[in-house]
């Protein structure tokens, strides 16, 4: 329990009960929690029926054997609790995530500076500002395989290497790596993982050297981000893949992020880094798999490649057009100054048009003059059909149109009559008794048949709508084929034709048959050595990758996917909720609803007129510090309900930024000038004592400027106060330059 604060003035502060209006998310969630629960332990005992005397006997009271093989099935009592460990309030020792145990810098000549925190805890080291306090982030960071190096100047100055040494149970994992002077990041880090592991004294002590690639697939591989089953995969940066570099984010509410109004998680603010936030986000969320994240990948790649064959395909159809029109006029060409015998047919293929081009282009020009007023003569002819037969056809199409908007309307008339002719079925007429006072009446009876026969005349009218309308609209569409492929012949005629009459024009100026004639076997030279064969590129065939797409949307399932991403959303928000409650806050932040989305964004639902408030509309320092407070802790506790691979660990840059002004030594609680202040203060600190205690496996590390010496547990979780008075420093200032 938490411990009462003293040095208030309206006495020891204790934590605010949940609200009312969300104890049935709590309730629904320790549901969900108790089924899933469930359905695990019975899978278990099937898959291990060993295991079945275990639970019997943890069920009467029993203690257990040690030493049973196979893996022991867990209980809830109803209440929240898994085998006496409460799963949803107080810490459950059943949990275990990745803490960060120490922190080394090793400088020049063998020198350490060793942090130690303590795991699943509150740890607190306060002092001034200079003193690279918090470059603790920067360092954790930096070792997760940030591709840039942001420690501060002083620590990359004095500083040559740094180790982030990470616990989970009776598991280690040592993350070194050098520091650079200037620049970016080295690619040179190491990777150790085991049992029972220490920071080295020295930085060339440091072991498992590897490069930044293959260091950020072995941290992932140990934080349990899984991959697919491909091993290369793992050292490819693929958009939409989860990493290790998309953890950083809910590891830390930095200075720039803890009241800000426009950015609500570590890097949001980076369009590069906010769009790999998004596309991962339903990972870590639990609404997919590291396989659904790359086959959705996959899948937007495939359509988005069938969505360019289709258009290619689109214009080669357009293309092929233009080449056959062209192919035809050319041979028209030909014809008419007597290069080939007969003119292009309309129903060759293209294959024959271009078999008949190169002939005619090999043949030699001297050939027999055939005029051109027959080949004329015969386009305009069919010129003319065309045209007639296109006035016909276009009648008949405005005549069916009329038809079927008359069928229509008869239809609507008829349908409406019968739906109230068929009013009177409820009557039942057909025994001839009067429905109101059920005696005999033959006239009734005599107008209940005449109604019947109506009703049997206008429902075969009705048969007949509806088997007539098919029938038009089949004529409809046979007539707008017809029309269209009339229409692309008359063009074609048209090209032909004009062919023709500049042949005629050119002969006209030259003068000379024979020089015509070469003049068009140049033409269909030039064309059959660039045109066509740009024409005859061949495209790739769509049905295996239209197959494979349907396997991955099947793989998907994308409603699936929705609903599990949105009882994610519903949970954080209900955490939110109840956190911000336990926070101070001021209007119209007091009493809100929280209402997260997985974009990520986050609006408040103020409670006197229900408006939906934006970050931006919310105002108060204090009440984006408590926003985001309640955000960071409720997506730890998502992430430890889903099992989610992000280690257990908030470091927080001081608390006290609305209170205090920035820059100055360490703080003392009294020095802040309002009461309320201090209280509010108190608050928060509770607060994060209390949910870090409710949190399995989380660890916070808070760096701050305030040293609250009325709260015992504060003072407890102190590990360093880097005072100005004490000189102490992250680097110490007697540390020499590096060489």
């Amino acid at each position: 329990m938490a411990r009462p604060l003293s040095g208030c003035a309206s006495g020891p502060w204790r934590p605010t009960r949940y609200r009312q209006d969300h104890r049935h998310c709590r309730r629904a969630f320790r549901r969900r929690v108790e089924g899933s629960r469930a359905r695990s332990g019975r899978d278990d005992q099937a898959r291990h029926p060993a295991n079945a005397s275990l639970t019997d006997r943890r069920s009467a009271g029993q203690p257990e054997a040690c030493g049973q093989a196979g893996r022991t099935p867990r209980h809830l009592d109803g209440q929240g609790r898994i085998d006496g460990n409460d799963f949803l309030s107080v810490r459950s020792e059943a949990v275990s995530r990745w803490n960060v145990r120490e922190i080394a810098f090793y400088g020049a000549g063998g020198r350490r500076r060793t942090l130690e925190f303590d795991l699943n805890k509150v740890n607190v080291i306060t002092g001034a500002s200079g003193t690279g306090k918090s470059a603790i982030i920067d360092a954790i960071d930096y070792c997760l395989g940030s591709k840039s190096c942001k420690l501060p100047f002083f620590v990359r100055t004095h500083a040559e290497s740094v180790a982030v040494h990470w616990t989970r149970g009776d598991a280690d994992l040592i993350l070194g790596r050098k520091i650079p002077k200037s620049g970016s990041g080295t690619d040179l880090m190491y990777v150790q993982a085991g049992r029972k592991l220490k920071l080295p004294e020295r930085s060339e002590e440091l072991e498992g050297p590897t490069n930044r690639d293959t260091a950020r697939a072995l941290i992932e591989n140990a934080f349990g981000i899984r991959d697919t089953d491909n091993p290369v995969a793992a050292t490819k940066s693929e958009k939409g893949r989860a990493t290790v570099r998309d953890i950083p984010p809910y590891l830390s509410l930095s200075g720039d992020v803890i009241i800000s109004r426009g950015t609500l998680l570590h890097d949001l603010n980076r369009p590069e880094k906010a769009r790999d936030i998004k596309a991962t986000i339903p990972y870590f969320l639990g609404a997919v798999d590291q396989a659904s994240v790359l086959a959705a990948r996959t899948l937007r790649q495939l359509e988005a490649a069938l969505s360019r064959i289709e258009r290619e395909s689109r214009a080669h159809q357009r293309s092929q057009g233009l080449l056959t029109q062209r192919a035809m006029a050319l041979l028209t060409q030909a014809h008419g100054v007597g290069l080939t015998s007969g003119l292009p047919a309309t129903d060759e293929s293209d294959k024959v048009l271009l078999d008949r081009l190169a002939s005619v282009a090999a043949s030699s020009v001297a050939l027999s003059d055939e005029g051109a007023s027959e080949a004329r003569a015969t386009l305009e002819e069919e010129q003319r059909e065309l045209v007639l037969e296109l006035q016909s056809l276009r009648g008949k199409r405005q005549m069916l149109r009329q038809t079927l908007r008359e069928a229509a309307g008869y239809e609507t008339t008829v349908s409406a009559q019968a739906h109230k002719l068929k009013l009177i079925e409820h009557l039942d007429l057909g025994d001839g008794r009067c429905p109101v006072c059920d005696a005999r009446n033959d006239a009734g009876n005599a107008m209940a048949e005449q109604i019947h026969e109506a009703l049997g005349i206008v429902a075969s009218e009705v048969h007949a709508v509806d088997g007539m309308r098919p029938r038009l609209d089949d004529h409809s569409g046979h007539i707008e084929r017809l029309i269209g492929s009339r229409y692309d012949r008359l063009r074609e005629v048209e090209a032909q034709l004009g062919g023709l009459v500049r042949v005629e024009e050119d002969s006209e100026v030259t003068g000379s048959l024979l020089q015509e004639r070469a003049r068009v076997a140049g033409r269909i030279d030039q064309f059959l050595d660039t045109t066509a064969q740009d024409f005859q590129t061949t495209l790739p065939g769509t049905m295996a990758l239209e197959e494979r797409i349907e396997g991955l949307r099947e793989q998907v399932d994308p409603q699936a996917r929705r609903e599990r991403l949105r009882d994610a959303e519903t949970m954080v928000s209900a955490f939110a909720t109840e956190m911000l409650a336990d926070l101070p806050t001021e209007v119209p932040a007091t009493g809100s609803r929280v209402v997260f989305s997985s974009t990520p964004n986050l609006t408040l639902v103020e409670p006197s007129r229900r408006a939906v408030l934006t970050m931006a509309e919310i105002g108060s320092d204090q009440n984006y510090l408590a926003i985001h407070l309640a955000l960071a802790f409720s997506l730890q506790k998502l992430f430890q309900t889903v099992r989610a691979p992000v280690p257990g660990l908030l470091v927080i840059d001081q608390i006290s930024r609305p209170y205090y002004p920035k820059g100055g030594d360490e703080k003392r609680l009294k020095e802040m000038d309002k009461d309320d202040d201090q209280m509010a203060m108190q608050r928060i600190v509770r607060f994060l004592f209390d949910e870090t205690a409710r949190q399995a496996g989380l660890q916070v590390i808070l760096i701050e400027h305030a040293y609250i010496e009325e709260d015992p547990e504060y003072v407890a979780a102190v590990k360093g106060r880097w005072t100005k008075a004490s000189g102490v420093k992250l680097i110490p200032s007697d540390w020499p330059l590096r060489a």
